[in-house]
């Protein structure tokens, strides 16, 4: 931190790291009641503000797209001779791993058959296992972790980028406000946003570790025989931690470039070889039928709600929960996502940062989710069955069994999953080093040793608190600070139209200023 260009911000620090570890001791003296506690604060928040986050989700998709479509779209990020620093292939390897962790990993089987056998019946009347059920399965699958995150995701990113290259503020959230707030409001407000953030994305980073140890450990117990214990726990958190560390400290254009684009060309080689080693025809009549069924109902199933049963779990169970996760991420994710978007024109910046990963989704979520339900249907192997006594992440590994060269796609498998995870980390830890320092640009890297201390401390009280309360705990802190952040990025939306607006107007005055005629020499003899 010896750097002049930037300091630490110790109130945001100091404060934010003595929340977290007070959070976290707490909740390993007295694990029963921390979990209850947490589990009526989500419980509680969903109840009562679930429609809110669903609702704010499906509208600012529709702000994205008006964005997209209008003038502020023309606007080049960085200026009107900026220049990209990625090629079309880092840029979309970064942002695709960048949001997705091992979401879809651990998801991408799991969700389909959850909605498969348990949907909605009595909002849509579909029966469980039948073949409505199967195509809406698959859909909504792909209809949760796709458009409205990335919506999310990218609406924040580039109103950063806009804001750091074009107006040149420093790197922080509380800086995208400038366009709206008065400057003599900033020091209050700057630690309790950035407090808020590093509390939730710390706790992020924490939860996308436990999904990992629970599916790492799964897996390597099929391989090996060695079931689960603490040191295996041990092993793979080390591990893990070690690897996005490492990255993260490597900087964006090392250590971050080079792993997403391996993660995303293994994920492109599992999902190719589960296609044409699973039942190819069934998937692409599946895909067929999931793409006609998503575009006809997007809008109404993005805002599926149980408004005539107040008490049916479904939708407190899974859209309402998700969009206060992705509400909790996307200011942070977008901070990072910024940092791409250099010379891109608004418009591309969002395109590439949507489509491209709801694309990939589709694919994966259609491959992976129809190869499911495909073995519940033929009697293959009971998916279902397994989840209820086995669990999800065991689920993962037995499917992967029935395979050619099983063996070789856990390993696999296994790889992807740990730097998948290190390619979600590594964002999350550089943008909690980057909001605990003051006066950061966007071109620089946030400092190594706060990188490292963020780093090590998720990863130790992660495997703390997955050792003694497990992972139910964590859900309600997430959605806590997904509403906090939730009026963080409606308030990112505003900013970017005052922003928009001023550069197009600056444009405009540019472009109809008389030239300066040059006086004309008077001649002499």
């Amino acid at each position: 931190m010896s750097d002049s260009r930037y300091r630490l911000d110790r109130s945001t620090f100091f404060i934010s790291y003595g929340i977290i570890l007070t959070f976290v001791l707490a909740a390993v003296a007295r694990p029963e009641v921390f979990t209850a506690f947490m589990h009526d604060v989500q419980k509680t928040l969903i109840d009562n503000t679930g429609w809110l986050s669903v609702f704010l989700s499906v509208c600012i998709v529709v702000f994205t797209f008006c964005i997209i479509a209008s003038p502020i779209g023309s606007i080049r990020i960085g200026g009107r001779h900026a220049r990209p620093d990625f090629s079309l292939w880092r840029w979309f390897s970064i942002s695709l791993c960048a949001g997705i962790g091992i979401g879809i990993l651990f998801w991408g089987i799991g969700e389909p058959i959850y909605h498969l056998m348990q949907p909605p019946s009595e909002n849509l009347g579909i029966a469980p296992g039948s073949h409505q059920a199967a195509v809406f399965a698959v859909s909504q699958s792909i209809v949760h972790w796709s458009v409205a995150q990335y919506c999310l995701y990218s609406i924040c990113g580039v109103t950063f980028a806009i804001m750091c290259f074009n107006n040149g503020r420093p790197l922080s959230i509380i800086d995208c406000f400038s366009a709206i707030v008065p400057q003599r409001f900033f020091a209050g407000s700057r630690c309790i946003v950035h407090t808020v953030c590093l509390f939730s994305l710390c706790f992020a980073v924490i939860s996308s570790m436990g999904s990992l140890i629970m599916m790492v450990s799964s897996m390597w117990s099929h391989l090996t025989g060695i079931s689960r214990s603490f040191m295996i726990d041990a092993i793979i958190c080390v591990a893990g931690t070690g690897l996005f560390v490492f990255s993260a400290v490597s900087g964006l254009k090392k250590g971050m470039a080079f792993l997403s684009q391996q993660t995303t060309r293994l994920f492109f080689l599992l999902m190719f070889f589960v296609f044409f080693a699973g039942p190819t025809a069934f998937i692409l009549t599946m895909g067929t039928e999931v793409f006609g069924y998503t575009l006809t109902f997007f809008f109404r199933n993005s805002s599926l709600m149980s408004t005539e049963f107040m008490n049916h779990p479904w939708a407190s169970s899974w859209l309402d929960v998700y969009m206060a996760f992705f509400f909790g991420y996307a200011p942070p994710i977008g901070l990072f996502l910024a940092r791409l978007g250099k010379g891109r024109t608004v418009r591309q910046f969002l395109l590439m940062n949507i489509f491209a990963p709801t694309i990939f989704v589709y694919f994966w979520i259609n491959t992976f989710g129809s190869v499911a339900i495909y073995f519940q249907w033929k009697n293959v192997f009971d998916v279902w069955s397994h989840v209820q006594t086995s669990g999800l992440e065991s689920t993962v590994a037995a499917i992967l069994q029935t395979f050619p060269l099983s063996s070789v796609l856990i390993a696999l498998f296994i790889v992807c999953t740990m730097t998948s995870f290190a390619t979600l980390a590594d964002p999350m830890t550089t943008v909690l080093a980057t909001l605990s320092t003051r006066g950061i640009s966007i071109n620089e890297e946030a400092p190594r040793p706060l990188k490292t201390i963020w780093g090590a401390t998720a990863g130790l009280m992660a495997l703390l608190l997955i050792s003694t309360t497990g992972l139910e705990g964590l859900r309600g802190m997430a959605v806590f600070s997904g509403l906090f952040m939730m009026f963080v990025t409606l308030g990112i939306c505003i900013s970017i139209v005052r922003i928009g607006m001023t550069i197009l107007e600056r444009r405009r005055q540019t472009a109809t200023a008389p030239a300066e005629q040059p006086s004309t020499p008077t001649r002499t003899r």
